[in-house]
């Protein structure tokens, strides 16, 4: 079986897969590894933007007499994927993985939307050049600075309508809040319009079904990184 790790900035999201049959997955806290138990794990691919959590995983699998992790990184292409960026290398790996994971899943132009702790919108052209991209903080970053300056600011997300203009202070920050997404979203939609294509707009992340309802188009991808991270390996 192959361990499929990817370590973001809040969780860690993992699946365990045997050739194309996904065994069990999960998510769990930074520091919590549910797997260690299984003996039967061969291979273990990472993708992770968390150096002390990658750190710490090498120790328990270690400690586990498991597989050495094998970590993902961007590069300057893979296949017809080409990176965008002057430094290939500064891109994050998860934003280059959902890239690879999006070209496997649409050939044309893709707008790929990962909303987690950070709100990040990529451009993959229909030839497969990443054309730059944009990040922005996530809804609970936003909504946690707002909070850290005022207590009058800080609301419940649960009880909040995202209609707009909100007709409480409340509603008026998830208007806001979701106003200044949906901007960045269309910014990217735009772009790569201008280029000369209609795109497919991809979500995953936490946040993809809200971004998904809130734009009423598009497809929701959970696993989209671990699609990238499966091409990455086998490209290997």
């Amino acid at each position: 079986m192959i361990l499929q790790i990817d370590i973001g900035n809040t969780r860690i999201k993992w699946r365990l897969r045997d050739q194309c049959r996904t065994l069990d997955r999960g998510v769990s806290a930074h520091g919590d590894y549910p797997w260690l138990a299984e003996k039967n794990i061969v291979r273990v691919w990472v993708s992770s933007v968390v150096v002390a959590e990658s750190e710490r995983l090498i120790e328990a699998l270690g400690a586990a007499g498991l597989p050495a992790p094998e970590f993902a990184s961007a590069q300057f292409c893979l296949g017809d994927v080409v990176s965008g960026y002057q430094e290939p290398h500064t891109l994050g790996v998860d934003r280059w993985l959902a890239l690879l994971g999006a070209r496997q899943r649409v050939a044309e132009a893709v707008l790929v939307v990962d909303a987690g702790t950070a709100l990040t919108v990529d451009l993959l052209a229909s030839d497969g050049r990443h054309l730059g991209g944009y990040i922005a903080p996530g809804l609970a970053l936003m909504r946690q600075s707002l909070a850290l300056k005022s207590h009058a600011l800080a609301v419940d997300s649960a009880s909040c309508d995202t209609a707009l203009p909100g007709r409480s202070s409340a509603e008026a920050i998830e208007a806001g809040l979701t106003a200044m997404g949906r901007g960045v979203i269309v910014a990217g939609c735009d772009s790569l319009r201008k280029a000369g294509s209609e795109p497919t707009i991809l979500f995953t992340g936490g946040d993809g079904p809200h971004w998904q309802r809130v734009l009423g188009e598009g497809e929701v991808v959970p696993e989209l990184l671990f699609a990238g991270l499966e091409r990455y390996f086998l490209a290997q």
